[in-house]
């Protein structure tokens, strides 16, 4: 019976460790970093429906079975992208998440299988232990779980790309300060774009000086390369900066007033959220508080109940 007991829960270890390891926001792979400076511009994959080349695979050094893991996971994402191509796909989160399609469908594939064999596998070890379940147990537990598993990590991409925009959209403002003080110390548009972002800090900063280098090498202007940035990212604010842009370079439109508004536009909007984002935790804390006080008066009550009706 212990050896079964510890069977289950080294298994629910292993589903926690993953389910925990996807909460996590993993690191940006290198590959797709290069690819951003190269031009190529996020993940190199083969589009939503194709599962093509992926960045995200194992490293040469990598031990055999290692290597064969990925490339068995590989072979299940392509699969499944071309068995199904009318699967949602988040592009612009995986992107801005620096994880590659074929590395979530792996993932949506790991969860999956997990979900489909835990509960007969649970089902296995109460049987030896003496409890007779039906069959619709294990099979109705399997598709419940492979089904709800299946979707973690479309949840956790779009909570961790929710989380980057939100950061990006706080970065974007201080940009928008300093284009404005760029322009008003007399530089031209594409120098204050370019300017700007190499005195910032941070991934926003990069990503921009990015898109700008790309912009630059591609002989494009760098609204043009802000534009395609807010595409990929799904940033709507970084494209009405790019479209500023490009009426001062195009026109010679004056912009200090316009950056400046848009700036205390956006930090007006940043501040109501986190106000808005305030005010539901603390609503949400009402819940836990009620049950405490709830649970108290029952331990207070309880014994006069007992001695009552006992």
């Amino acid at each position: 019976m212990s050896l079964w007991a510890i069977t289950a829960g080294v298994l629910c270890g292993l589903g926690a460790w993953l389910v925990v390891s996807e909460l996590i926001p993993a690191r940006p792979s290198l590959g797709a970093a290069l690819g951003r400076l190269d031009g190529t511009g996020g993940p190199r994959t083969g589009g939503p429906s194709t599962g093509g080349p992926s960045t995200g695979g194992p490293s040469p050094g990598g031990t055999p079975l290692a290597k064969a893991a990925g490339a068995a996971a590989k072979r299940l994402a392509g699969s499944l992208a071309a068995a199904a191509p009318w699967l949602p796909i988040p592009v612009a989160d995986l992107r801005l998440v620096g994880q590659t399609v074929n590395g979530w469908l792996a993932s949506k594939i790991a969860f999956g299988l997990l979900g489909l064999v835990l509960p007969p596998v649970l089902t296995v070890m109460a049987e030896l232990a003496g409890h007779n379940l039906p069959w619709t147990v294990p099979v109705g537990g399997s598709i419940a779980f492979a089904t709800g598993l299946f979707f973690v990590p479309d949840l956790v991409t779009r909570v961790n790309a929710a989380e980057k925009r939100v950061s990006f959209r706080h970065a974007l403002t201080s940009y928008l300060d300093l284009v404005a003080l760029e322009r008003g110390a007399g530089a031209a548009p594409t120098e204050a774009l370019e300017a700007a972002a190499e005195i910032g800090e941070g991934w926003p900063f990069e990503r921009i000086a990015a898109a700008l280098d790309n912009a630059r090498r591609a002989s494009l202007p760098p609204w043009q390369g802000l534009a395609l940035l807010a595409a990929e990212t799904g940033v709507p604010e970084l494209a009405d900066l790019a479209e500023i842009a490009g009426l001062a370079g195009q026109e010679g439109a004056r912009i200090l007033d316009t950056l400046a508004a848009r700036a205390e536009s956006m930090r007006a909007q940043a501040l109501a959220a986190t106000r808005a984002q305030a005010g539901a935790r603390s609503t949400t804390m009402v819940l836990p508080i009620a049950m405490l006080a709830g649970g108290f008066l029952l331990l207070l009550i309880f014994p006069d109940f007992y001695r009552l009706f006992g």
